[in-house]
């Protein structure tokens, strides 16, 4: 991928063609992103309401598994 990723590029480019399809295929499953700009940018939030998501708080270490594991 060449230039930055936008919150639009990011559904244009990976949300609408591969994730939402995705997502759909698997009745029940639950999404989680974390909070990198175009994860947050308003298009992504708009586009993922219609998906069970997750939140991810900042700075939870129960979210970063390699750190239980002791390694940083």
């Amino acid at each position: 991928m060449r230039g930055a990723l936008t919150g639009q590029r990011y559904v244009d480019d990976t949300l609408r063609p591969h994730v939402g399809p995705f997502l759909n295929g698997l009745p029940g499953v639950i999404s989680q992103q974390d909070n990198a700009r175009p994860h947050t940018a308003r298009v992504a939030q708009d586009f993922l309401r219609h998906f069970q998501t997750l939140p991810w708080p900042a700075r939870s270490s129960d979210l970063f598994p390699v750190k239980h594991l002791g390694i940083s």
